[in-house]
């Protein structure tokens, strides 16, 4: 097609015309009004919108200003565009009323049928990921298992990505866990332990606008499908929900860096253990600590050395002491309130 020139009416109105059309709206434009029906080129202009009937002289034709041309040409496109839109409109109502099988994706949900199922979603998960993961594990995890995720785990931590996970009690007795747990706090990962009663998940960029979850399917009795089986969940409202879940498991958790037992809150601390803690908590040297206490630093180090292994703590594991300080103080708070006290 010809494009026309800017100022050239002529032209603007005779682009992509027939030579006989462009003839005869030459001939209107000389001054030729009256022009028999079926003269060749007529239906043409008739057509493309560039001439109208004279309604008060029959057979007689008047040229059509550029403007007139083009807007009613963009009446015309209009009017067939919303046709269109209308029609793709029609075909989706049609569309959700009409029966049909149900989906394995629906409302942000997807059922995970295999164990294979389930790993992919998560890589495919984990290569998004941009702020955080939270990890909820309610089974043991072998050696194979923890050596091939401590490099992307590793890695993930180091780019920024800030890691939680749950594991189970049992995970403290395990030296390839413990191992993996020392790795991973000392990049300031959090890791904590329950002794049961939580739920499988993998939460990435929970808090996130594109925050999505994987879940167990695992379901005890009636409908008890598979522990291999699962859901990929990517609707906003319901990943929001799993956060709650998950972050009411992380409140029951104990932390964990890589030592044995979990803090069971049963011992007790006697006056000066309390000082020597809170002179950790509040960052002070143990020479500081030794001097408030009266006392040479070789005692401020035997005791904590006594208070880390009545805990069953790994020795200096000084974030594990300090939870279990803060539960004490907690046990203690919550003891004179129930004795009035």
């Amino acid at each position: 097609m010809d494009y026309p020139k800017a100022g050239d009416s002529s032209s603007s109105l005779s682009g992509g015309l027939t030579a006989v059309a462009r003839s005869l709206y030459a001939m209107i434009a000389d001054g030729t009004e009256r022009i028999e029906p079926g003269t060749p080129g007529l239906e043409e202009l008739i057509t493309r919108g560039l001439i109208v009937t004279n309604q008060w002289k029959t057979d007689h034709y008047v040229l059509l200003e550029s403007s007139d041309v083009l807007r009613r040409q963009v009446e015309t496109e209009l009017r067939a565009v919303q046709a269109r839109v209308a029609r793709v409109l029609d075909t989706a109502r049609l569309v959700e009323e009409l029966p049909r099988r149900p989906s394995a994706e629906e409302g942000g949900m997807k059922f995970l049928a295999t164990l294979e199922e389930c790993r992919a979603a998560v890589v495919e998960s984990m290569h998004g990921v941009r702020a955080t993961v939270w990890t909820a594990q309610p089974v043991e995890r072998t050696q194979k298992t923890m050596e091939k995720s401590t490099p992307r785990d590793v890695d993930n931590l180091v780019n920024g990505v800030k890691y939680r996970t749950i594991y189970l009690d049992s995970a403290r007795h395990q030296p390839h866990q413990r191992v993996w747990a020392e790795k991973v706090t000392e990049l300031g990962g959090e890791v904590r332990t329950l002794p049961g009663g939580f739920h499988r998940m993998v939460i990435i960029d929970g808090k996130e606008a594109n925050g999505r979850a994987i879940i167990s399917d695992h379901r005890a009795g009636p409908g008890y499908l598979s522990r291999n089986t699962g859901w990929l969940v990517t609707n906003a409202g319901m990943v929001a929900q799993l956060v709650a879940v998950y972050e009411e498991q992380w409140t029951r958790a104990d932390p964990w860096t890589g030592g044995y037992a979990r803090f069971s809150g049963s011992v007790a601390f006697t006056l000066d253990d309390e000082k020597i803690l809170r002179g950790l908590l509040d960052r002070r040297t143990h020479e500081s600590i030794a001097a408030d206490l009266g006392v040479d630093l070789r005692t401020v180090t035997n005791r904590l050395s006594r208070i880390y292994k009545s805990l069953d703590l790994k020795p200096g594991d000084k974030f594990s002491l300090g939870m279990a300080y803060e539960r004490h103080l907690t046990q203690r708070r919550e003891q004179r309130q129930n004795t009035g006290a």
